[in-house]
C-alpha cells in the first residue's frame, strides 16, 4: 500500500504562501492609507487586493499541482 503525501504537502504549501501574500497585501494597504490616500478608497483597495489574492491563489494551485514532485513513503 503506497501512501501519497503530495496533496497534504500542496495544501500546507498553499497555506504558507497565502499567509505570506495576505501579510504583503495588508502591508500595502496600510502603507497606502497611511501615506495620505483618502479613506473613501478603502473599499476599492480591499476589493482590488482580494481579487489579486484570488488570482495568486489560482496561480499557486495550478503551478503546485502541475510541478510538485511525487512524494511517497516508499
Amino acid at each position: 500500500m503506497e501512501i501519497s503525501y503530495r496533496p497534504i504537502a500542496i495544501i500546507v504549501e498553499l497555506i504558507i504562501l497565502m499567509a505570506i501574500i495576505y501579510s504583503l497585501f495588508a502591508g500595502v494597504q496600510f502603507a497606502l492609507l497611511d501615506l495620505g490616500l483618502d479613506q473613501k478608497y478603502k473599499k476599492f483597495i480591499e476589493r482590488v487586493l482580494v481579487i489579486m489574492g484570488c488570482l495568486a491563489l489560482v496561480f499557486f494551485v495550478a503551478h503546485l499541482i502541475t510541478f510538485y514532485p511525487r512524494l511517497s513513503l516508499f
